[in-house]
């Protein structure tokens, strides 16, 4: 049965109450970090806004400090001690003069006794009311105000109790699979997946660390998991003169550990019909509790195109540049005028959305390896100027990324005048998009564009689980871009000698006994690539790699890039080196990682036996076992956090702890020795 609910046409006449934060804004602090206080700090630029930052020890060279009119160091690493710390917060608003606080989103955005302190300390929120916050920033309380106001929401616990026995209760009720959700915040921290009671337990405990850990609250709620759903959201908006507004919907459904890789808009899965009725919802979602400034309205869509009231996020939404793109408007500028005092000038029924967006979130993870998240330093950052292409960025060539804070560095958002060209010039910005020396998500990103189902518009919130199981870059084993790669990398170590040799009379690549040729090992990405080369002249290389013959010409060899004419085809590979590591950025591959393998035997320590690694830098959060303790397959033996992100480690086989190499608190590198198993037998 679809959804009927009935709510007027027309926006609610305006009125001066509740009007707050008048008068001009002349100073803001950035109350975050990463590529949302740069993009804050972009329109604050654009409005004669001094703009200020506070920066973490972690992040005190970070590009968003350096982009500032002024920063202000709260000192921590973990967000804990320096992003989630209110008081800091406060007092470098003080300290800098500033007179309101943008707070981004995520950290303190939805934390509606933050927003009391700013009103206290005199200091205007660029936000919603804290009544608003506090209603919508948790998920429990804006269920129960939307659930009095007739709005359908998606079935599920909210209550005070969050005891085991309720949950487990409830979750029977309610019927498995449940979602355990953190009540306060989002952005996939504090949810799990949770199939039967058995798992309830461990799940729960997960999830209220990794949501304490995150917005400082532990509080859980549990909703019905939906098979097959899609996950739409629409922008609302409310000024002080209670007048409410939307300005379309964005699709969300492509999501991974239940956090949005892929937005866009308009959404593929709505017909004008549903979206009046939802865009509807929405407005009287934000006229229901007086909301004030930028939010978003979360819907459950199912496959009957019945939808489903999933929270409100009070705040400006990641995914906010594909509104942007198609209504030409700026939302921080709405945003900062709102909090002024000013009336909202536009609604949904004087604007207009012209073309499509789509936004691809890159990320410091490897995708093939359970998306864990990936950390170093990026060695050389290029974003390719295309008309039509947008990057919000945190990050440049220089930047380290560490443990300490989400993966996320960056959004691409494309613009095209339909879905199919969006699509294309997406797939062009993300092939030219070289970033080289860090693990992203970058070719994954452009497996996901070219698939079928993707293109088609039918996908689901199970599309990356149904579709990329597994998944592997078939371009890190497609043999003719792994030859041109090795080439390359030919070239590049010919090029290094030649600018550096000792026998400047001989030209490099001679050798006495000519008729042999050259020879180079590499390691390209794990596959060991064997190449003979011979010099001819003027640059030009006769090189032979297995069974293929290829011809070689070195055009030029700069700092960040090389060009050569490879059997004819002259292309241009942006290349970068770290000790003995070689980055190449192939036209139609991605990035590679290159290494000299030895041209003799080494000699190889033996790896602990029964040992088992990190997979990623991070902290150690909890030691599930103890020495002497008997393990079976599949058994948590201790729980790791990276880039707020938690992960069990389990055993691989039956066994008996022998020795644990580490302590709870402790950080470690990947590759790390943790603990070590022997198997019961021995």
């Amino acid at each position: 049965m679809k959804n009927k609910l009935q709510i007027k046409n027309e926006l609610p006449t305006p009125s001066p109450a509740g009007r707050a934060g008048e008068g001009s804004i002349r100073k803001i602090l950035i109350a975050n970090r990463g590529e949302i206080a740069i993009r804050v700090m972009k329109t604050c630029r654009e409005m004669g806004i001094t703009a200020v930052a506070v920066f973490s020890d972690a992040d005190k060279d970070a590009l968003f400090v350096k982009h500032a009119d002024e920063a202000i160091a709260i000192g921590g690493m973990h967000a804990s001690d320096s992003y989630l710390d209110q008081e800091k917060i406060i007092n470098a608003a003080k300290l800098s003069g500033a007179d309101s606080i943008h707070p981004g989103y995520g950290f303190l955005s939805e934390n509606a006794s933050f927003v009391k302190k700013c009103t206290e300390a005199d200091l205007i929120f660029i936000g919603p009311s804290a009544e608003a916050v506090e209603a919508m920033g948790s998920k429990s309380r804006s269920k129960e105000i939307m659930q009095q106001a007739g709005i359908p929401i998606v079935p599920g616990y909210n209550g005070l109790d969050q005891s085991i026995e309720i949950f487990t209760a409830e979750s029977k009720k309610i019927g498995f699979p449940v979602l355990i959700k953190a009540a306060a915040g989002g952005g996939g921290k504090g949810m799990r997946i949770v199939n039967d009671s058995s798992e309830l337990p461990a799940a729960l405990e997960a999830a209220r660390r990794e949501a304490q850990n995150s917005f400082g609250v532990g509080t859980l709620l549990i909703e019905k998991y939906f098979e097959s759903a899609k996950h739409i959201e629409f922008q609302i908006f409310g000024d002080h003169y209670k007048n409410y507004t939307h300005f379309f919907e964005r699709e969300c459904s492509v999501q991974r550990r239940y956090q949005k890789i892929i937005e866009e808009s308009p959404s593929p899965s709505l017909t004008p019909e549903l979206r009046q009725q939802m865009g509807k919802t929405a407005v009287a979602v934000a006229a229901s509790i007086n909301y004030t400034n930028a939010g978003t309205v979360e819907f459950i869509l199912d496959a009957e195109n019945n939808f489903y009231f999933l929270e409100v996020n009070a705040r400006l939404q990641v995914e906010h540049p594909v509104t942007e793109e198609t209504t030409g408007l700026d939302l921080v500028r709405l945003q900062i005028e709102t909090a002024q005092g000013m009336p909202l000038k536009v609604n949904f029924q004087n604007i207009t959305r012209q073309g499509h967006a789509i936004e691809c979130r890159i990320y410091a993870e490897d995708s093939e390896n359970n998306f864990f998240p990936a950390t170093g330093t990026i060695l050389f950052w290029n974003e390719p100027a295309i008309n039509g292409i947008r990057y919000d960025s945190g990050v440049c060539s220089g930047s380290k990324i560490d443990i300490y804070y989400d993966p996320m560095i960056s959004k691409i958002i494309a613009k095209g005048a339909t879905r199919d060209e969006a699509i294309q010039k997406m797939q062009y910005a993300l092939e030219k998009f070289v970033i080289l020396g860090l693990t992203t998500n970058k070719n994954f990103l452009l497996d996901i564009l070219k698939h079928p189902s993707f293109n088609d518009g039918m996908f689901t919130t199970h599309f990356i689980n149904k579709y990329f199981q597994n998944y592997k870059d078939s371009k890190k084993s497609d043999a003719a871009i792994i030859n041109e790669i090795a080439v390359v990398s030919v070239l590049s170590e010919w090029s290094e000698r030649n600018s550096q040799r000792n026998f400047k009379h001989l030209p490099n690549g001679w050798r006495n006994n000519f008729y042999q040729k050259n020879a180079g090992t590499f390691d390209i990405e794990g596959s060991i690539i064997k190449a003979a080369y011979r010099y001819k002249n003027n640059n030009c290389f006769d090189i032979t790699i297995g069974d293929e013959s290829l011809t070689a010409e070195l055009v030029s060899h700069e700092n960040s890039s090389i060009t050569c004419i490879i059997n004819g085809s002259r292309k241009t590979f942006a290349s970068a080196k770290s000790k003995e590591e070689l980055f190449i950025h192939h036209p139609a591959g991605g990035s590679f990682k290159v290494k000299s393998a030895s041209r003799f035997p080494e000699t190889v320590s033996d790896e602990k036996s029964g040992g088992y690694k990190a997979p990623m830098p991070g902290e150690i959060v909890k030691l599930l076992v103890k020495t002497g303790d008997k393990v079976c397959c599949g058994k948590g033996l201790l729980i790791i956090n990276s880039m707020k992100m938690e992960t069990t480690i389990e055993a691989y086989a039956d066994g008996i702890v022998e020795e644990i190499f580490i302590t709870e608190k402790s950080f470690v590198e990947a590759n790390t020795i943790l603990l070590k198993i022997t198997n019961e037998e021995n």
